[in-house]
């Protein structure tokens, strides 16, 4: 007997639900009920909602952006970076330090203080504050919407397109039911948006492509971290060269 139309638009509706928590847990810090685990193909669907998060991101914090313009460009870079960094950057710090420990060190772990990765966390800081101090002077508040969305949506690109690292259960998980469709019309939509933007979209994907040759010389695919890692490295790029072609 085949099962009632309103019983499967329930069924579709709570997993819909189950994926844009996957998308949630993994990239903000927002509260939310705890979820205990999900499944393989679940995190797979959650891939669907990365560039959807990153648009509610890059809203809250362009809108944030815009309310700081009346104070003095600096201090509003600060307030807009601490917000960013409680909203989803905290999340990624610890991947992006074990990331540049392995990309540019050669080390696959992180047992104590590095004092060559902690620079480099520093130094993307400070060139994320420097390009926000930019931006919000001369009231560039589209580029600080369209970077988050760019940034998870190329990430999903890279789950998609690199092969697994040996070993990395949880990269290899998001790739059991991965939405390459979805992915396909994200991409679509986002093409007409990357013409208008120009250089700064285009330095993305660039960073993109030396992010997945790093990936692959280092770590022998994608890994688990380099999610996180990515994300936060985009965001810096995407922000220094809008500031640059400001």
């Amino acid at each position: 007997m085949d099962e009632p139309a309103g019983s499967r638009l329930l069924t579709m509706l709570k997993a819909l639900h189950r994926s844009l928590q996957v998308a949630l847990t993994v990239l903000t810090l927002l509260p939310m009920k705890p979820v205990t685990s999900f499944s393989a193909e679940e995190k797979g669907r959650g891939l669907i909602w990365f560039p959807v998060v990153g648009a509610l991101m890059g809203f809250l914090l362009a809108l944030a952006a815009w309310k700081l313009e009346s104070i003095e460009p600096m201090l509003a870079s600060v307030i807009l970076l601490t917000v960013w960094m409680f909203i989803s950057e905290l999340h990624h710090l610890d991947a992006l330090a074990r990331s540049i420990n392995a990309w540019l060190f050669g080390e696959t772990d992180l047992p104590s203080p590095h004092f060559g990765v902690m620079g480099v966390m520093a130094l993307i800081m400070m060139i994320k504050f420097a390009a926000l101090s930019v931006l919000i002077e001369y009231k560039l508040w589209s580029y600080i919407l369209i970077v988050p969305v760019a940034a998870r949506l190329l990430v999903v690109a890279l789950i998609g397109f690199t092969p697994i690292a040996p070993r990395e259960t949880l990269a290899h998980e998001f790739r059991i039911e991965f939405p390459y469709v979805a992915l396909f019309l994200w991409l679509l939509i986002a093409l007409p948006v990357a013409l208008v933007a120009g250089i700064p979209l285009f330095a993305l994907f660039v960073m993109l492509l030396l992010i997945r040759l790093r990936l692959q010389q280092s770590c022998g695919g994608m890994t688990w971290d380099a999610i996180g890692a990515t994300i936060v490295l985009l965001e810096a790029v995407g922000l220094f060269v809008a500031a640059l072609t400001a």
